[in-house]
C-alpha cells in the first residue's frame, strides 16, 4: 500500500456569486472535514490533505490552513464567521458529481453533511460523466468533485488547473501572481529554488481556494 500522486478535490465556479467571494470560499474549504471523507471513501487508507500534492513526493509542501489549532466544533465556527462577514446567514451550493465515479458521489454525501453544519445547504447532483463534462466546460455548475490522475511533476498538480488560461481551470480562477509563478517554474532548473516556487504557487492557490483539495489516495496491491 502506497500514497497515490492522484489526488481529489472540490472546485467553485468563480463566475457565479457568491462563490467569487473568498470569504464563501474559505467558509466551505473550514466546514469540510477531510479526515472523514477520507476515511469513508479510502476505507481508512487515503490520506486527507490541503494541497495536492502528497508527502510521499520531494515536491511536497506543508499547508493546513484550514485545520490548524481547529478541532471540529472551532472549524465549523469559522465558517460561520465568514459566511457571516460575506454577508450570508446561510448559503444553497449545487455539487456536482458523476455516476461513473462512485467515490464522488461518496464524498459529496459527507461533504453535505459537513457544509450542513455551518450552514450551507448542499444539493448534489449525480450526472453521466459526459453531461459532467459538457456542464464544466460550459461552466454550469455551482460547485464539482473530481479527481487528478496520474501527475508527477508539479507543473501537473498546477498549471492546467490554476494558470488564468490554463485548459482546465473551468472555476475561472486568476490571479496573476500565480501565473508568474507558474511560469517561472516550467524554466527554473534548480531543484531547491524550483520546490520554492511551487510551494509559493500552492499556498496562494490553497489560501484562495482555487480548489479545495481533500485527499491523496492509496494505491494498493497484491501478490
Amino acid at each position: 500500500t502506497v500514497t497515490a500522486n492522484d489526488y481529489w478535490y472540490v472546485a467553485m465556479n468563480f463566475a457565479r456569486k457568491p462563490f467569487d467571494d473568498r470569504r464563501v470560499r474559505q467558509a466551505v474549504a473550514y466546514a469540510i472535514d477531510r479526515k472523514s471523507i477520507a476515511q469513508v471513501v479510502g476505507y481508512g487508507t487515503a490520506t486527507p490533505n490541503q494541497l495536492a500534492i502528497p508527502k510521499t513526493s520531494p515536491w511536497f509542501t506543508p499547508y493546513d490552513r484550514f485545520t490548524a489549532g481547529l478541532d471540529r466544533a472551532a472549524a465549523v465556527d469559522k465558517s460561520r464567521s465568514l459566511l457571516r462577514d460575506a454577508g450570508h446567514s446561510s448559503l444553497s451550493m449545487g455539487l456536482m458529481v458523476s455516476t461513473e465515479y462512485p467515490e464522488t458521489v461518496t464524498a459529496a454525501q459527507v461533504i453535505a453533511s459537513n457544509l450542513a453544519d455551518a450552514g450551507i445547504k448542499v444539493t448534489i447532483e449525480q450526472l453521466d460523466f459526459g453531461v459532467w463534462l459538457d456542464r464544466q466546460s460550459a461552466g454550469q455548475f455551482d460547485s464539482l468533485l473530481m479527481g487528478w490522475l496520474g501527475n508527477i511533476d508539479p507543473d501537473d498538480y498546477y498549471y492546467a488547473q490554476h494558470y488564468s488560461s490554463g485548459e482546465s481551470n473551468a472555476q475561472k480562477y486568476s490571479n496573476p501572481g500565480v501565473d508568474r509563478l507558474l511560469d517561472e517554474g516550467r524554466v527554473d532548473t534548480d531543484e531547491a529554488s524550483r520546490k520554492a516556487v511551487y510551494a509559493e504557487a500552492a499556498t496562494l492557490i490553497a489560501d484562495e481556494v482555487s480548489y479545495i483539495h481533500l485527499y491523496n489516495p492509496s494505491v494498493i496491491q497484491a501478490w
